[in-house]
């Protein structure tokens, strides 16, 4: 038996996961469909960029979490092409359009920022 339990809300941010969209049928099974990497490097190690701000199409979803370097899933993501944008203060914006092709097509998606 499935369990579904039903958010309405913009976005919501539970341990490293955004659900994206007005309502969202969330089951405990169900996989995202974009996953988003942020880390930068430093002496040839990614070392995670905490409190990061990711956008998809213009519109703030979420932050990423302060440590270890762990990807942020993004649930119920429409498919077609996204801007992906990844801010983070003392680094230089990151931007990039990618295609969303549904579930179980997952996108994944591994930012590294530069510092400024």
């Amino acid at each position: 038996m499935k369990t579904v339990l039903t958010i309405t809300l913009l976005s919501v941010l539970l341990a490293g996961c955004i659900y994206v969209g007005k309502s969202a049928n969330i089951s405990l099974h169900q996989e995202p469909n974009l996953s988003i990497v942020v880390y930068t490097m430093e002496n040839g190690e990614r070392k995670c960029v905490p409190n990061a701000e990711i956008y998809l199409d213009g519109k703030l979803i979420g932050n990423t979490v302060v440590a270890p370097v762990a990807p942020t899933k993004i649930y119920n993501v429409t498919c077609g092409e996204r801007v992906v944008r990844v801010t983070a203060s003392g680094y230089k914006p990151y931007e990039k359009t990618i295609t969303i092709l549904g579930s179980p097509n997952a996108q994944h998606l591994d930012v590294c920022l530069e510092k400024q």
